[in-house]
């Protein structure tokens, strides 16, 4: 999960304009947080309700594989300028 959440994290700022550039890293920044701050909370809801490890490991691997599709579709910016990306 730790390389799609950073995958994603310095993917995202590429694709704002240079002058949000710093908005952009914010927002990878807030959902990493988010995920952080929520994933202990659901692996104790999920442990406490009776689930099994099996249970919490399906449900993170979840997660990973939704981060690997947005990552998967998202656009390519390899060996394009900054302004091709924001134009």
């Amino acid at each position: 999960m730790f390389a799609t959440n950073v995958s994603l994290y310095l993917y995202t700022p590429e694709l704002y304009p240079t002058r949000s550039r710093a908005r952009g890293a914010s927002f990878g920044g807030v959902w990493n947080r988010l995920g952080v701050i929520l994933g202990p909370i659901v692996v104790g809801a999920i442990i406490g309700s009776g689930g099994s490890l099996a249970m919490v490991l399906t449900q993170l691997g979840c997660v990973a594989v939704a981060g690997a599709v947005v990552a998967w579709f998202a656009v390519e910016t390899k060996g394009r300028t900054l302004e091709e990306l924001n134009s």
